[in-house]
């Protein structure tokens, strides 16, 4: 964040009582755009992100997760981008991902969102059911690369309901209430996976394919009530959640983790956790 070529920025580091030693850190910075608050409470992730969002006192917000990275380039990226869009809900770039140390690596489930996402060196514009539909197929954007405008932000903000599908749940909501939702083509942000982080750890007890699979209903049945058909059929097949589901039932019979196998094709099979 520091290194970003536009300084027209500011940051509020929202402390939810994770243990770390946040507020010596940001003292540490000695930069006066780097503002903390340690809420009185842990807020869990919804309630914490939607008050991260709620301090902040610029129009364009982003929810930078503490174990990201952002390219230099980022901010002014986003606000070219946004300026470009003025009715844009928010925006988002394209990612690299990185482990532990900051080094490239493969990801199959990464790779391929790069298949599911438009094809375009223009920026992407994701709007109506065409959008939603191409959404249901995958979540191909991610994320913590989200630049919400304020302005336009849905009052509810993110739901509590969820520990790990709230992105998806969130731009469900403002495409199916008339939002628009644009990208840029251009790599922005460096998305870090490593065995801690919260994505890994979900994934490995199943929680985050009961939660995709119960969104994915839902929005189906959403989608059915206001006649958009073509979105509803791809978020009721559950193709990419199902190939998921496989792939890591591939990988716990490479670990021997022969139960866990089984509940993997079963839950592909039935697409039901």
């Amino acid at each position: 964040l520091l290194e970003q070529d536009c300084p027209d920025w500011l940051a509020v580091v929202v402390d939810d009582r994770g243990g770390e030693d946040a507020e010596d850190i940001v003292i540490a910075l000695g930069d006066s755009r780097v503002t903390y608050c340690r809420n009185s409470e842990n807020l869990g992730l919804a309630r914490n992100w939607n008050k991260g969002i709620e301090l902040a006192s610029t129009d364009l917000v982003t929810v930078f997760h503490a174990d990201d990275e952002l390219e230099p380039w980022y901010v002014s990226e986003m606000i070219a981008l946004m300026n470009r869009h003025p009715d844009a809900v928010a925006g988002h770039c394209r990612t690299v991902v990185v482990n532990e140390d900051g080094q490239s690596i493969f990801s199959l489930p990464d790779e391929v969102k790069k298949v599911i996402r438009p094809r375009t060196r223009e920026d992407i514009v994701t709007v109506g059911e065409d959008g939603l539909q191409s959404l249901m197929r995958g979540a191909w954007i991610f994320c913590p690369t989200l630049c919400f405008r304020k302005t336009k932000f849905p009052a509810n903000g993110f739901s509590e309901r969820w520990r790990m599908v709230l992105d998806l749940d969130l731009t469900s909501r403002i495409l199916m209430s008339g939002g628009k939702l644009v990208g840029t083509p251009k790599v922005s942000y460096r998305y870090r996976r490593h065995g801690a982080n919260q994505t890994s750890l979900l994934t490995a007890e199943l929680t985050r394919f009961r939660e995709e699979i119960a969104i994915l209903d839902e929005v189906a049945h959403q989608c059915e009530q206001r006649g958009w058909s073509g979105a509803a059929r791809t978020a009721r097949r559950k193709t990419i959640v199902r190939l998921h589901l496989c792939y890591q039932a591939v990988r716990s019979l490479a670990q021997l983790r022969l139960p866990t196998m089984a509940r993997m094709l079963v839950a592909a099979l039935r697409a039901q956790v």
